[in-house]
């Protein structure tokens, strides 16, 4: 018996040394001298380490430059504190494999793979070789520092990427994909994206920090596979574009998600975006517990379809527990290598679907939201146009009508415990409806201009129930209606209001109750 105990406890760890078997690739040639090109060297490290069953591949101290390296299944790349794999300036280094554009780190078709340690990813974009004009399918041909393509259990973890000549890190048809703890700081051109989710399903993203020149974390959809079942949480974003951005490709769409206890900050367009322009569906979508400051757009949330043919859905999404100032406010970095020009700070969030294809069920829930201000009586006059086919930004529509939130073409709109204030003097309203229906507001907290034509204006709406509002400051006007159809005001206190509704025709208040007196 106990011989059999002592060969079982041989074989254990036997197992143990080949599982945990190390690859230096120092042994296999390669020189951190920062001038040697090691591309063959790592990539016959990691050829013999997957050949062997897998193992850690590592990097030790030192500047590795490196060309297109392929990481296969059951290894993991590993990088030393002090360890930088940096991008070759040749582009003769770099496979373009089958129909990808270029690659520093390549996956595809592989399973349980894994880049971590302390170390550093370097894509050297801001190398002149990365500014040339040279395009595939209409963008420049620069290389991913990471693309991983139809793998699974992806493991990304502790490491810092930095420069990257094209997004940071591409995520293709991936399945089961953790990525924890990561550091992405590259401004150095355009087109850098932090994070590119697309049609991936069973993510996790956690703990990451992101200064980038373009979209923070972005989600994408090329194909009708999708992305599903993402949780994004813990997370900081500063951004010369998005923050959080759902789109802009959104073939098969965005479902089972959520995105919690994150901090945006100095962030060009919006914080949060939602967008679904190429016929997919959003649905079932949660985002909690976010703090913004200065960011251009806050959120932003557009129903479309560019591609001419039936727009897609965009449907059960709850925004909760936001805190947003300076919004408008952005200033560009010039001291980045790479900036953009600012919005004009007078643009409210806007939340607009299509035409006989509303959004529906949009919950919008203890929100605190600070703006710029600045608007004048003709912004407010303003329309919010269809353009259902343009290129989604929250600047679409231009300045919006209201300083606060506009909203057309949605159905099922709940507002509850909404807090809406401004910087620059405005006399705009605070909320702005246009062909919307069911409305529900629910203790509406809104600074708002004595020359202002009302808190909240409403144009061709229908079912609307307002409770529990105290205007703090003296209006002559509660709601500017104008064809509205059923408004119900009940518990709410318009001592500081001189008038409910404005006399435009066609409005009808259906019920109300329980309302301080001194009105008309």
């Amino acid at each position: 018996m106990r011989r059999v105990i002592f060969i079982i406890y041989c074989i254990g760890i036997c197992f143990t040394i080949y599982a945990n078997k190390k690859y230096d690739i120092t042994g296999f040639g390669a020189k951190g001298d920062g001038t040697t090109i090691n591309t063959q060297y790592i990539q016959k490290a990691i050829d013999m380490c997957s050949l062997d069953g897998g193992g850690q591949v590592y990097i030790p101290n030192g500047i590795f430059l490196t060309g297109t390296v392929i990481l296969k299944s059951n290894v993991e790349l590993y990088l030393e504190a002090q360890a930088v794999l940096k991008g070759s300036p040749n582009m003769s280094d770099y496979s373009s494999i089958s129909t990808e554009r270029r690659v520093l780190i390549y996956v595809c078709r592989q399973n349980n793979i894994a880049i971590s340690g302390r170390g550093t990813i370097d894509g050297n974009g801001g190398h002149s070789v990365f500014q040339s004009k040279d395009k595939f399918n209409g963008l420049p041909n620069r290389p991913y520092p990471i693309a991983i393509n139809q793998s699974s259990n992806v493991k990304l973890k502790d490491f810092t990427i930095k420069n990257g000549a094209f997004w940071n890190i591409m995520l293709d048809q991936c399945h089961y994909v953790t990525i924890d703890d990561l550091t992405v700081l590259s401004r150095i051109v355009a087109n850098n994206d932090g994070l590119d989710i697309v049609d991936c399903h069973n993510v996790k993203v956690s703990n990451c920090y992101f200064d980038v020149g373009d979209d923070a974390i972005c989600l994408k959809s090329h194909c009708d596979i999708g992305v599903k079942n993402t949780v994004i949480t813990n997370c900081i974003a500063k951004s010369e574009s998005n923050g959080i951005k759902f789109g802009t490709r959104g073939d098969g769409g965005f479902e089972d998600i959520t995105i919690s206890n994150c901090v945006i900050y100095d962030t060009r367009l919006s914080g949060i975006t939602l967008q679904m322009v190429d016929g997919g569906i959003i649905d079932r979508i949660t985002i909690n517990n976010i703090i913004m400051h200065d960011v251009n757009g806050s959120i932003f949330m557009k129903l479309g379809h560019r591609k001419g043919d039936t727009p897609g859905i965009l449907r059960n999404v709850m925004i909760s527990n936001i805190i947003a100032d300076g919004i408008g406010c952005w200033k560009a970095d010039t001291s980045a290598s790479y900036h953009k020009a600012e919005h004009d700070q007078r643009i409210g969030i806007s939340i607009v679907g299509v035409p006989d294809y509303e959004m529906e069920n949009v919950t919008l829930s203890n929100i605190n939201l600070q703006f710029a201000g600045g608007g004048t009586e003709e912004d407010w006059r303003r329309e919010i146009g269809d353009k259902v086919s343009v290129y989604p930004e929250y600047s679409n529509y231009g300045v919006t009508p209201a300083y606060g939130l506009n909203c057309r073409y949605v159905k099922d709109l709940c507002l509850n415990n909404i807090q809406l204030d401004y910087l620059e003097e405005d006399v705009r309203p605070a909320i702005y409806c246009r062909d919307v229906s069911d409305i529900y507001i629910h203790s509406l907290k809104a600074k708002i201009s004595e020359n202002a034509p009302a808190i909240i204006c409403l144009k061709n709406v229908s079912g609307v129930f307002v409770t529990n509002c105290k205007p703090r400051m003296n209006t002559p006007f509660f709601l500017l209606g104008d064809n509205v159809k059923d408004i119900s005001l009940i518990g709410n206190d318009f001592s500081k209001v001189t008038n409910i509704l404005s006399p435009i025709s066609h409005s009808t208040l259906k019920e109300i109750k329980g309302l301080s007196s001194n009105i008309k």
